[in-house]
C-alpha cells in the first residue's frame, strides 16, 4: 500500500511539472506565436523618403502587420520606375502565396 502511495506521488508530481512546462512555454511565445498561426502574408507597398518600398507582410486579421519581408526599394524618381514596381509586385504577390501554404 505504501509503494502504492509513493508512485501515485511521483506520478502527480510529473503532471503538475508537465502542466507548469506548458504554461511557461505558453508565456514565453506569448500572443506573438498564436498570431502567427492566424496570419495572413499580404503584398504591401508604400512610400518612404522618396522611395518605393514593395514588401509582402505577415498581417493578423485586424490588420497589424507583426513581420515584414522587404521584396525592392525602388527611387520614386527612376525612369523605369512602373516597370520595376510592377516586376517587385509580382515577386511579392509570388513570395505572398508560398508564404501562405501550409507546411
Amino acid at each position: 500500500m505504501r509503494g502504492f502511495a509513493i508512485l501515485l506521488a511521483l506520478g502527480l508530481a510529473a503532471l503538475v511539472v508537465y502542466c507548469v512546462a506548458l504554461v511557461v512555454t505558453s508565456i514565453r511565445n506569448g500572443p506573438s506565436a498564436r498570431l502567427r498561426q492566424k496570419g495572413t502574408w499580404k503584398v504591401q507597398h508604400y512610400s518612404r523618403n522618396g522611395t518605393t518600398v514593395v514588401a509582402v507582410g505577415l498581417t493578423t486579421p485586424r490588420g497589424d502587420v507583426i513581420e515584414e519581408h522587404v521584396v525592392a526599394r525602388i527611387p520614386d524618381e527612376t525612369d523605369d520606375w512602373q516597370a520595376r514596381f510592377l516586376e517587385a509586385k509580382q515577386e511579392a504577390e509570388e513570395r505572398a502565396f508560398h508564404l501562405n501554404q501550409p507546411t
